[in-house]
């Protein structure tokens, strides 16, 4: 059941990650249109999103068991990004934001604009478990191989 479970989180963590980063791209963009920036201003936003891809590449090609296999990690990550999809779908839809009406644009920026810190912080956190995941295994199986070759 367990693998099961951990499967099915593994797989929505990637299909989440990246409804995730297109529907924040898509606020963003016309954020930034809206407010007659560049869109190159926007990248620090993306910087968290790239870092966590990254990650999970590597993840992949090296086939970390430590992280791949973490079933705390897969919900954590499927959370996050469930929760990022719900607060853009948010800003977009929720017809009782009295600033969407106002903005004539159908999405509450300002809604959006005060959750991207946060969004950041979740996404960094993300990160920096996965780091210490990555590291944490390896180590793991040093003390396994020390404690095999200590008792033949």
């Amino acid at each position: 059941m367990k693998k099961l479970l951990n499967g099915l989180f593994y797989f929505l963590k990637f299909l989440f990650y990246f409804s995730a980063f297109s529907l924040t791209l898509f606020i963003v963009v016309q954020m930034y249109q809206r407010l007659g920036k560049d869109i190159i201003d926007s990248f620090k936003i993306f910087i968290p999103y790239l870092l966590i891809l990254i990650l999970f590449v590597i993840n992949l090609f090296a086939r970390q068991k430590s992280v791949t296999q973490n079933i705390f990690y897969n919900i954590t990550c499927t959370l996050v990004f469930v929760t990022i999809i719900v607060v853009g779908l948010r800003s977009m839809f929720d017809e009782n934001m009295v600033l969407r009406e106002q903005l004539g644009r159908n999405i509450n920026f300002n809604f959006f604009d005060y959750f991207i810190p946060f969004m950041k912080i979740m996404l960094y956190g993300l990160s920096i478990s996965n780091i210490f995941l990555m590291f944490t295994g390896k180590k793991k199986k040093k003390e396994i191989e020390v404690i095999a070759e200590q008792v033949l």
